[in-house]
């Protein structure tokens, strides 16, 4: 169940499974939660339920103050924007035929990916406003800044587009390698910039405007005989804070590079497939085998560890303040103190994998299920 595919590029528009576990061997048993810890309490704020959701998919955090919330979307189509601080449905979409990616939104516009491979644009309410038809699948959601969608191709080519009125503003093409993974990258706003990770283990910084690469940081290069080892793809979207742009690269490295230069400031050998969390100082993820692992941002240099949660299918980490939140394959999201690592608290939502990014909006931390429970809680 927890097994990743991969997929073999055949052509843009074409790109079939190859059915193999690109984990690696089966993993112990996860290992059992000891009795909660209580330093830090968070109730359920509220609840939704939108549809089953993919790992792939991300919660598109919008706004800011009253009306605040996250726009959020289920692969039988489904799309909708809650608020963060009632948890109330501002509007409900259905998108026929499914979705593939998504979803991506600034609070105006909402983009998502059909099963069609069709760019779907949702004007203010939801309303559907235009299809664009892609030659190529789609895994990584769209970003959506400023009035203007961007698309990730599984074949690494990046479309823009005008998301009120569906025209093409530009698009690039980028090198890719013979073997991709069925797992989401990520585009990151910066500025007028984006920062895209793709599969050849590098962030690009990709100019919103133009589509031109303004610079490339490689975090990884392909090792390896075989083609499934010398997967490399950036797993999850990059993290920017402070002055860096810190990423993960699929299996093998965790870095940080320099947000004006693009200079590769340093990168760890570390085994993993989820996206890393950080804050300008402190640089936390979640590796393969479950345990937490904390890096000082500026050096690399390695910090904490926690163990607790060894073998239990973890999800990216969430750093915010002193606090680290972590979703597991049953639904429980553990935090941590950003000091040492300690457990210091623990919440549950539905015995569902929480796979998604987890996001905060104002003072709601947004965790949304595999089986497509959406739930918000607040700190007490």
């Amino acid at each position: 169940m927890m097994a990743r595919t991969l997929k073999l590029l055949v052509a843009a528009s074409l790109v079939a499974s190859l059915g193999a576990c690109a984990s690696g061997p089966k993993q112990p048993n996860p290992t059992p939660l000891g009795p909660a810890a209580t330093i830090l309490q968070a109730k359920m704020a509220w609840s939704a339920q939108v549809g089953p959701v993919p790992a792939t998919f991300a919660t598109a955090t919008v706004g800011t103050g009253a009306g605040a919330g996250v726009v959020v979307a289920s692969s039988n189509g489904a799309v909708e924007r809650i608020d963060a601080s009632t948890g109330q449905t501002a509007w409900r979409t259905q998108v026929k035929g499914g979705i593939s990616a998504g979803t991506g939104s600034d609070g105006t516009f909402t983009a998502v990916v059909n099963d069609a491979n069709q760019v779907v644009s949702l004007g203010p309410q939801g309303q559907i406003l235009w299809l664009y038809q892609l030659p190529t699948s789609v895994i990584t959601a769209p970003a959506v800044v400023a009035g203007t969608i961007v698309v990730q191709g599984a074949d690494q080519r990046l479309w823009a587009f005008n998301a009120a009125t569906g025209e093409k503003l530009w698009s690039n093409v980028s090198r890719a390698p013979a073997l991709l993974l069925q797992q989401a990258a990520g585009i990151t706003p910066h500025g007028d910039d984006l920062l895209v990770g793709n599969a050849l283990g590098r962030i690009e910084a990709v100019s919103r405007v133009s589509g031109i690469v303004l610079w490339e940081a490689t975090l990884a290069r392909a090792r390896g005989i075989t083609e499934v080892e010398r997967v490399i793809g950036i797993t999850g979207a990059p993290a920017v804070a402070g002055s860096m742009v810190c990423a993960r690269a699929y299996q093998s490295t965790i870095g940080c590079a320099d947000l004006d230069s693009g200079r590769v400031l340093w990168t760890d050998k570390a085994v993993g497939d989820t996206g890393v969390s950080q804050n300008g100082t402190l640089v936390v993820a979640s590796q393969g085998n479950g345990v937490v692992q904390s890096y000082a941002a500026a050096s690399g240099a390695a910090g904490w560890t926690n163990d607790q949660l060894k073998y239990r299918h973890l999800s990216a980490p969430l750093l915010v303040g002193e606090t680290v939140a972590v979703g597991d394959y049953r639904g429980y999201i553990s935090f941590l103190s950003a000091k040492d690592g300690s457990s210091i608290g623990r919440v549950s939502t539905d015995d569902s994998a929480i796979q998604c990014p987890m996001v905060v909006v104002g003072k709601t931390m947004v965790a949304v299920t595999a089986k497509g429970g959406v739930f918000g809680f607040l700190p007490e």
